[in-house]
């Protein structure tokens, strides 16, 4: 039986040699045959178990992806929401602003009209004392002349003179 496997010394290297094929054929069929009920079970089971993790981890990427998506947009809603409200607060506190500005300038113009009141009735006040006064003047002036009229008899050059020097006393006390 070992001359079965016996190396012929005379045969070439590219002729086929059924016996050595056929002997082949057998140990790798019963090798097949041993991995597959020992080795091929476990190698299946462990390839589906790969598989079913590759899936799961694709699924589950895919839902984490559509998550963010959904979050991403979830989450410019809220900016354009935010910014919404900024601009609607800044809008308003530039109205109370405005208003404030509004009156503010009508106090002050409250407050300049009753200061240009109080300065005008001040200087009512003040000028009609002025004119009492220069009427007070010019009746003792005028009591003064008919005194001194009265103390000569004058000419009518006299009279002239006399009413040129009150003239010039009145001039000096209304500048006074």
């Amino acid at each position: 039986m070992f001359a079965l496997f016996a190396a012929d010394s005379t045969a070439k290297p590219l002729t086929p040699d059924f016996v050595t094929m056929g002997v082949t054929l057998v140990v790798f069929g019963l090798l097949l045959l041993i991995l597959y009920v020992t080795a091929w079970k476990p190698i299946l089971a462990g390839l589906r178990k790969r598989e079913d993790g590759i899936f799961a981890a694709r699924d589950e990427a895919t839902k984490v992806k559509h998550e963010v998506e959904e979050l991403r947009v979830k989450l410019n809603a809220e900016f354009a929401a935010a910014n919404d409200r900024i601009r609607a607060m800044m809008d308003e506190a530039r109205k109370d602003a405005d208003a404030l500005k509004a009156s503010e300038r009508e106090v002050g113009k409250k407050e300049a009209a009753t200061e240009l009141d109080r300065a005008r009735r001040q200087i009512a006040t003040e000028t009609e004392a002025a004119m009492q006064q220069l009427r007070q003047q010019a009746v003792e002036l005028a009591g003064l002349m008919a005194t001194k009229a009265v103390r000569r008899n004058l000419s009518l050059g006299d009279k002239q003179a006399l009413l040129q020097e009150s003239m010039e006393e009145l001039k000096k006390t209304v500048k006074a």
